[in-house]
């Protein structure tokens, strides 16, 4: 498991100091980027070195309880890996270890070529299933 730590900043909520949650699903996603990043395969990197994009085709979003201004949650990152795609589990806890929020991103692997879909490259792959180890 991979774990990201994010500040909701002023700028993150609303004027009564609760997050906005389009900002609540850019730092999970970001956490997945920075997953993604650590293990040496960058979002960005992979369409020019593997021929292949990881777009989402799902995102589905549980929140628990109300983040504000001046929190610091922890976004663990969890892989689960497919043959021809890529699931990311998130769970966003505080201090206390409450869950605040927890979401799944769904990512499909298509040719950069076609957008057809194909096996995940091993080299995206074997990063990705040593988190799970």
């Amino acid at each position: 498991m991979f774990e990201f730590e994010w500040k909701c900043a002023w700028g993150d909520a609303d004027p009564h100091g609760i997050a906005y949650y389009p900002n609540l699903i850019d730092a999970m996603h970001r956490a997945g980027e920075e997953l993604m990043d650590d293990l040496g395969v960058a979002y960005w990197d992979i369409p020019e070195e593997y021929g292949v994009h990881l777009p989402i085709v799902s995102m589905d979003t549980d929140f628990e309880r109300p983040v504000e201004v001046g929190d610091v949650l922890t976004i663990s990152v969890e892989p689960d890996v497919g043959n021809k795609s890529l699931g990311l589990e998130f769970t966003a806890t505080d201090a206390d270890g409450n869950t605040r929020f927890s979401a799944r991103e769904q990512h499909v692997c298509v040719s950069k070529a076609d957008n057809k879909p194909e096996p995940l490259p091993d080299e995206v792959r074997d990063p990705l299933e040593s988190v799970l180890e």
